[in-house]
């Protein structure tokens, strides 16, 4: 079974400033850590391409009771994001698994403006997640998703409070990405 995962994250500062933020490794440790903790396995940036792995821990509440039976010492998603970065827009992929768990999520990212306004943007998360146990695959799937969007809930207000953060001392608009 698979279950989808589309959600939108609207921010008030540019693409530029969000781009920026993508580049430095800071940023997806401070977007980790209210989440529970987590690590930056590798960030590597080349030109206007970044490549980050991240390992974050879901918090033992969230793990489903189906999952937590089959690990022991916690539940950990390794996270690979591959981004092309640009002051107009950021897209990248996302892969997602779990080390000794049935699960996995895939899919696509972007940052884009809002409408006209040339100081918000939005981030566009599409991803499957797949369970591959027989009969309950279903029912895990959907705890996974719910312990997903709270993450992703917990990663947009460190997000904001970086990028509000950067805006104070580096201005809201300007570059930083190499083409």
């Amino acid at each position: 079974m698979t279950t989808r995962l589309q959600a939108g994250r609207e921010y008030h500062h540019p693409v530029a400033a969000f781009a920026r933020a993508l580049a430095d490794p800071d940023f997806h440790r401070a977007r980790l850590d209210a989440g529970g903790g987590g690590e930056v396995e590798r960030h590597e940036v080349h030109g206007s391409r970044l490549e980050v792995v991240v390992r974050q821990p879901v918090p033992t509440g969230q793990v489903p009771p189906a999952i937590g039976r089959l690990l022991t010492g916690g539940l950990v998603l390794r996270r690979t994001e591959r981004w092309h970065l640009s002051d107009d827009r950021c897209a990248g992929t996302v892969e997602v698994s779990v080390p000794r768990a049935p699960v996995r999520a895939e899919g696509t990212m972007s940052v884009d403006g809002v409408g006209g306004d040339p100081t918000a943007c939005v981030l566009d998360v599409d991803v499957a997640v797949s369970v591959t146990i027989p009969f309950a695959g279903v029912f895990v799937e959907g705890a996974v998703v719910d312990g997903v969007r709270q993450l992703t809930r917990i990663e947009h207000d460190n997000i904001t409070r970086w990028l509000d953060g950067r805006a104070g001392a580096n201005g809201a608009t300007g570059s930083g990405v190499e083409p």
